[in-house]
């Protein structure tokens, strides 16, 4: 663990007591919910039909990936059968369990566990078929606390169903007065210090060291997705901004949902081009069934 992130595990440890403790981090934390649940269909994930039992037989896989107490579990968890959180943070990881605990899910249905999927050497207890194939997995306004965003996508990238599964960011627009580089280089420190993590951090002071990057443009997440393996990337922008009450003062941030899908592996990709050429052999030899096999 790198001395940034080990930084971070000992500031959200700290942190967990009065995590998501007041009014205006509920408030963005429900922000947060009703846009994810507004955007289902968008996100592209066959999600089940919570009042279906017979839709409950599939198992629809939620990676909560920094998952905090749980705000992204609580916010999609009705429409997953299977839910994994992972958290650097040991306390955080033991007040999900204990609030998905006392909601009434079995530890098959939701548990987090404390780890780092970004590390150099990734922990054997994240690398069994538990923490595999997933149909989606979300980040949840902590994107800007990663180190190196480019790994972060392509390791989590890796943990998807190939061709269907779906990555799913939620995070800050960067600062509207941030217009060049070097204006962004002068006040670096100063926005450090007011962008606190919105769905918990309260703005303490003592957070700052924690965050790496002030915002995103899609332009950029864009290509962070690209460069992961992800294809049909999607942004969409929250139209009501973040409010946090800082001890500075009210802060307002642009919040967005960002999503992309995992590619086909190279098996996949042969598969779907020799599909392909199947198709347009037949038709051009007249010997495709109805049905789209060959003729025997």
């Amino acid at each position: 663990m790198s001395a940034f992130t080990e930084a971070n595990r000992k500031a959200f440890n700290d942190l967990s007591a009065t995590y998501n403790s007041k009014p205006w981090q509920h408030k963005i934390s429900q922000q947060v919910s009703d846009a994810l649940q507004q955007r289902r269909e968008w996100l592209g994930v066959p999600w089940i039909q919570p009042n279906d039992d017979d839709d409950k037989s599939r198992d629809v896989r939620l990676l909560d990936y920094a998952c905090g107490t749980g705000a992204i579990t609580k916010a999609l968890g009705p429409s997953v059968t299977t839910i994994r959180g992972i958290d650097i943070s040991e306390s955080m990881v033991e007040k999900y369990n204990e609030a998905a605990l006392s909601s009434g899910l079995t530890t098959e249905q939701a548990h987090a566990v404390a780890g780092d999927l970004f590390a150099e050497k990734v922990s054997p207890q994240l690398s069994g078929p538990e923490f595999q194939l997933f149909d989606i997995a979300v980040i949840g306004l902590g994107f800007h606390h990663f180190e190196d965003p480019a790994l972060a996508i392509k390791r989590l990238a890796e943990r998807l169903k190939p061709e269907t599964g779906v990555l799913v960011i939620v995070d800050f627009l960067p600062f509207a007065d941030e217009v060049a580089r070097e204006h962004q280089h002068q006040h670096q420190h100063q926005h450090s210090h007011e962008n606190a993590h919105s769905a918990g951090e309260g703005g303490a002071s003592e957070m700052a060291h924690t965050i790496k990057h002030t915002g995103f443009t899609r332009e950029g997440m864009e290509k962070l997705f690209a460069d992961g393996g992800l294809e049909g990337f999607g942004g969409s922008v929250l139209d009501e901004p973040a409010v946090m009450e800082m001890e500075s003062g009210r802060k307002e941030r642009k919040v967005f949902v960002a999503r992309g899908r995992r590619s086909a592996t190279a098996w996949g990709k042969l598969r779907g081009w020799f599909g392909g050429l199947q198709e347009v052999m037949g038709g051009q030899m007249g010997m495709m069934r109805a049905d789209g096999r060959f003729m025997e």
